[in-house]
């Protein structure tokens, strides 16, 4: 790949003077790292690195943070390194990086993906752009995007060369939760692609047996056949991965028919019936109880019906059951001395319970979590740890600062977070995908964001505030670790919309409040901490209108 930037003024610049911005590169190998310093001793920096000046007398590494490591390795922190500078001072240095690092850094495809991300951010969603920039065909874009939906356990281990490709694509079809349980295995037991891919396989519900509304699979990141169209290595076709959402929409069917059951009137009581619960049944009709008593019986408040939630019956329904065994076996043991027939149990039809499997379907929610037990003499705090309230309040502020944020851009932006977001494949978020629905009168899929970028597009209706509804709706849907990604690659400074205040102080500690002053430098009063903690704050906030400025000053507590 020829190099991306034109060759300006070249020079040699002290690497005291540069300074490293933001790379893409998270992994550098060493053995990769020993072998270029190895060239160049051999035969030199045959590519210089590439600079932007900072106007201060130092310079910004632009591209070659590989190169600048090797050479200082050798040279030391007072050799010159040959540099160049790019010819258009107006060129977006990020893009530049970006760019530069992608055609010529061995880096990993997860870096890769985090770059073109990135990268289709800052063109504001135009991925054609993006693409011709790469040199990539659209189908590598969508591969690379793609592989956002990995945890960043996975990708690291994809970063550091502990697990291959096909791994990390197999791991990124499944829901965050499983694929950290997923690469423990596959690290702990060095299980190879195709035996992850088979054991997948067997995980994997098939869409096939499912007894739900399947409309929204068609597009979903959890059916394997759109996995397909994106990775090399998937579970087979007509599969879904997303196993936790499976069973919640099945949960969801099986009670949609237990209500549609009961809303017709015939049954006072409609259950979901497994093996679990087997034993609190029994079926009833005039085979056992008799005619007249069989009328009697479905009028009683414990005659009722089940829907059943057994695999080899899932959603089957059985009529005609009796909820009260004690009356069940009072009322068929007096039918049959009623038929003067001998002394017996109750017939075979009456004591067979509803056909169930011991394996039910998965529960979704059945995790509990253990409070760790108090550490004795614990060590003095230094610095302060978010409760649930601050953590609540952190994401609230964060929220309204995207909000304001995206208002305030041009809509372009708005568009590069909701073309990202649909390429790679976050609509399957419930917020996400009802607001994508109201835009796009469907559930998007990633051909959706190519259109939505298309210049051509932009007189379209559905543009400008409508976008960035959109877009403020994929905000507040996304997890901690994707809005924190998100809002580094728009670059949001949380600092020009929000500074420290009551609401913020109230849910602090007294000891926290301290810990605050002392991070922030606020000069403490006399009494500032002598009474409570609403005098602590009180004095905090005074101090504003006493020359302190509270502007810019972001304490670590809210940051994310």
């Amino acid at each position: 790949m020829p190099f991306f930037f034109e060759k300006g003024a070249q020079m040699k610049v002290s690497v005291q003077n540069i300074t490293i911005g933001k790379n893409p590169r998270r992994y550098f190998d060493p053995s990769d790292m020993e072998n270029l310093e190895q060239s160049i001793r051999s035969n030199g920096l045959i590519q210089p690195v590439v600079l932007r000046e900072n106007g201060d007398g130092t310079y910004l590494l632009v591209a070659g943070e590989r190169r600048l490591r090797a050479y200082k390795a050798i040279h030391g922190d007072e050799a010159e390194i040959p540099a160049t500078f790019p010819e258009d001072d107006n060129a977006d240095v990020r893009v530049l990086s970006l760019v530069e690092n992608i055609q010529h850094a061995n880096m990993s495809p997860t870096e890769e993906a985090s770059s073109a991300y990135e990268l289709v951010l800052k063109l504001n969603g135009d991925m054609d752009e993006a693409c011709r920039l790469l040199g990539w065909k659209p189908y590598l874009m969508k591969q690379r995007l793609a592989l956002k939906a990995c945890h960043p356990d996975v990708a690291t281990a994809l970063d550091e060369r502990k697990i291959l490709l096909g791994h990390a694509e197999l791991l990124a079809t499944l829901s965050q939760d499983r694929q950290t349980k997923a690469l423990k295995s596959v690290l702990a037991h060095k299980i190879p692609v195709a035996d992850l891919k088979k054991q997948l396989n067997g995980f994997a519900q098939e869409l096939a047996t499912a007894i739900f509304d399947k409309s929204d699979c068609m597009n979903c990141q959890y059916n394997s056949d759109c996995q397909s169209s994106l990775f090399a290595e998937t579970v087979d076709s007509g599969r879904c991965t997303g196993v936790s959402c499976f069973a919640d929409k099945t949960t969801e069917e099986l009670q949609k028919r237990a209500n549609e059951l009961q809303a017709t009137g015939k049954y006072p009581v409609v259950k979901l019936v497994s093996a679990d619960n087997e034993g609190t049944y029994l079926p009833v009709d005039e085979e056992t109880v008799g005619a007249e008593q069989f009328v009697a019986c479905q009028a009683c408040a414990h005659f009722g019906a089940g829907v059943s939630e057994s695999p080899a019956a899932l959603g089957d329904i059985t009529g005609s059951l009796c909820f009260d065994l004690a009356c069940n076996n009072t009322k068929t043991a007096a039918f049959a001395k009623q038929q003067s027939a001998p002394a017996r149990t109750a017939p075979a039809s009456a004591t067979k319970p509803l056909q169930t499997s011991t394996a039910g379907p998965a529960n979704p929610v059945g995790q509990t979590t253990t409070k760790p037990a108090a550490t004795a003499n614990a060590a003095p705090k230094t610095e302060i740890t978010p409760s649930g309230a601050m953590l609540t309040y952190r994401r609230n502020a964060w929220n309204i600062a995207a909000k304001r944020f995206l208002v305030d851009s041009d809509h372009t932006i708005s568009i590069g977070v909701i073309t990202t977001t649909l390429a790679t494949r976050n609509t399957s978020n419930a917020k996400i995908k009802e607001a994508a629905e109201a835009v796009f009168g469907k559930q998007p899929g990633i051909d959706d964001a190519w259109k939505l970028a298309d210049p051509a597009a932009a007189g379209n209706k559905k543009h400008g505030q409508l976008h960035q509804a959109l877009a403020y709706a994929i905000v507040l849907a996304l997890d901690p670790g994707e809005f924190s990604s998100l809002m580094a690659a728009l670059d949001v400074k949380i600092a020009n919309y929000w500074k420290i205040n009551v609401e913020f102080l109230t849910l602090l500690t007294k000891n926290d409040l301290e810990l605050l002053v002392q991070e922030i430098n606020l000069p403490a009063t006399p009494k500032m901490f002598a009474g409570k903690k609403a005098e602590a704050i009180s004095e905090i906030l005074a101090a504003e209108g006493k020359g302190f400025d509270f502007n810019g000053v972001v304490p670590k507590v809210m940051k994310i």
